[in-house]
């Protein structure tokens, strides 16, 4: 058995680009994702997960929950994590086309803006 201090980090995106208000998919999430962690020097797996924002009765967008958790098997430390984290919210702005990406983890919440 392994054991370390939870550690997780998270990205929200949501689903529809601001410059053409065209939608993509969780499978082109997914290709971009594992493409952007063959580019990378070390591999920090991701769970991505189904989400919908909502703001009063009139804006909902689906999107998704983009996690990474300090997997007790690989011997990332949380800076590590966190700067995967950071690199691949700023190739998914780009990608596709949102005008905001919002990174979390237990200390900090940063909004990185296109």
């Amino acid at each position: 058995m392994k054991r370390r201090p939870f550690y997780e980090c998270k990205i929200y995106i949501g689903s529809i680009s601001y410059k053409t208000d065209e939608t993509f998919t969780q499978d082109e999430v997914e290709m971009f994702c594992g493409k952007v962690q063959e580019g990378y020097d070390y591999t920090i797996p991701v769970r991505i997960t189904p989400t919908t924002f909502i703001s009063e009765t009139n804006y909902q967008e689906k999107g998704w929950e983009i996690a990474a958790i300090d997997y007790p098997k690989l011997q990332y430390n949380q800076r590590q994590i966190k700067a995967w984290m950071r690199d691949l919210a700023e190739a998914l702005i780009l990608k596709f086309k949102q005008r905001t990406v919002c990174i979390i983890d237990k200390d900090n919440i940063i909004m990185l803006e296109n």
